[in-house]
């Protein structure tokens, strides 16, 4: 999971610089969060509640403004329970359907999550298909606010750790954020939010104790406030 986030990011890095130094019709930005999450989980082989804050990071470019590439990870850090980080990292290909100006939009788009969800017993990761959509407006010359959501329609089973702990099924999920960006130099933001990320899943073949059913559904949740510094080009 770690290489593929540093292989992502460094394809970010490629994409978004070459570009711009080019002066072609292409913005952008980079930048890294700290997204103060709590993280809880039911219904899994394992059960976690707790602080979980840890850093995140983002990068997009957008092609005359109408066509953008946005990339993130974003990660549950779990140590104190000595479990494995969350980590979940996506792509998304954008598309902005109302754009009067570059911080006035309504945009949607498609892309892919890949997340290690081991914390809850998952052998391996797990991945699909997301949708996504964008709202931003300007509050003012040097702030704007923004909305996001994103739709995990079907995420692929995987099997538990354990093979008595059965197969983690029907996962789905949706994440939203809403926030402000605050321009504090001619290439420098502040980013200032509140994230939620919920995976929905049903656990079945497990071998169950006697008079307890044979599946359950169980819940991953991760929300918080975030904050972070973003570089423009």
């Amino acid at each position: 999971m770690k290489r593929n986030v540093m292989t992502i990011l460094a394809l970010w890095v490629a994409i978004a610089v070459t570009p711009a130094l080019a002066a072609g019709p292409i913005d952008g930005e980079i930048g890294a969060i700290w997204w103060a999450n709590d993280f809880e989980t039911t219904g899994g082989s394992t059960v976690v509640s707790g602080d979980a804050g840890a850093p995140g990071y983002r990068a997009e470019v957008w092609l005359f403004e109408d066509y953008g590439l946005r990339a993130g990870q974003y990660r549950s850090s779990l140590g104190d329970f000595s479990f494995d980080d969350a980590e979940s990292v996506s792509v998304d290909f954008l598309w902005r359907v109302l754009s009067p100006t570059e911080n006035n939009f309504l945009a949607v788009g498609a892309g892919w999550q890949d997340m290690d969800l081991a914390t809850v017993g998952l052998a391996g990761d797990t991945s699909g298909a997301r949708l996504t959509a964008e709202g931003r407006a300007a509050a003012a010359g040097f702030v704007y606010v923004y909305g996001q959501v994103s739709y995990l329609p079907s995420l692929a089973d995987a099997d538990a750790t354990i093979i008595t702990d059965g197969t983690f099924e029907d996962l789905s999920g949706i994440e939203t954020e809403v926030g402000a960006s605050f321009k504090l130099a001619p290439f420098v933001s502040l980013r200032a939010g509140y994230r939620s990320q919920t995976i929905d899943f049903t656990r079945t073949g497990f071998v169950p104790l006697p008079g307890q059913p044979t599946s359950v559904d169980g819940e991953i949740e991760s929300s918080g406030f975030l904050a972070g510094l973003t570089v423009r080009f």
